[in-house]
């Protein structure tokens, strides 16, 4: 993972970007008027990635996740990793086993990892008591909270990558938005739970109409969105 910041005091906005993070590129912006301060948060959040890397991403050949998957003899997992079993398990059920990360027999986190980390990361930005602040996970899950300097709230256009023609515009504040997508369409859910907003916006993708009925009377207040390709 390859990181970089800077920061404008006239703006007291921090920007940061991670490379390579979880197979995409995390980008941050921090409304702190207390540079040293964000810097040290930044700081904190790279951490953590680095830290669920180890244990979750199964492209790191190192990770606790990829020694599992490659030993030969039961393991005990670490307890973090036991309790993201359970949740996985929880999930689940309440998609109707549409979210698995049992891939052929081995552990694969790829729809969980993003949606965990921007918890941690929420859970860091607000411990700091930072009021505004905006971080997009490649495109695929955006955390919002207060507003952009300037600006009454903080906003993302959802684009072709083909085409680089807008297909939806979002004005976002105090939310999560989640976006999965296949050959054809997207699907994007808003919600407070970064987690479960990603886990959400995967199996509403993958789910038949009679799914996605059964799958609201475990998730209510939930309304996806589709945009056609």
């Amino acid at each position: 993972m390859r990181t970089q910041s800077s920061y404008s005091s006239s703006a007291s906005l921090l920007k940061g970007s991670a490379q390579d993070c979880f197979g995409s590129r995390l980008e941050l912006q921090l409304v702190l008027p207390n540079e040293s301060k964000a810097c040290r948060l930044w700081s904190d959040i790279c951490k953590e990635l680095s830290r669920i890397d180890k244990v979750f991403n199964s492209d790191n050949p190192a990770s606790e996740v990829s020694v599992l998957n490659g030993s030969k003899t039961e393991i005990e997992p670490s307890e973090e990793l036991k309790d993201a079993l359970n949740l996985c398990e929880a999930y689940l059920i309440k998609t109707k086993k549409i979210f698995n990360i049992d891939k052929d027999g081995k552990l694969d986190f790829g729809g969980f990892i993003k949606g965990y980390a921007m918890q941690k990361i929420a859970k860091l930005i607000l411990a700091a008591k930072v009021k505004d602040a905006f971080v997009n996970f490649g495109g695929s899950i955006i955390w919002a909270i207060g507003k952009q300097p300037y600006c009454p709230n903080w906003c993302f256009t959802l684009e072709n990558p083909e085409t680089e023609d807008e297909i939806a515009f979002f004005e976002l504040g105090n939310e999560v938005l989640a976006i999965s997508h296949d050959d054809s369409r997207y699907c994007c859910i808003r919600g407070k739970d970064p987690l479960e907003c990603k886990i959400l916006s995967l199996a509403y993708l993958q789910a038949s109409p009679s799914q996605r009925m059964d799958m609201g009377y475990n998730f209510k207040g939930v309304e996806p969105q589709y945009f056609d390709l």
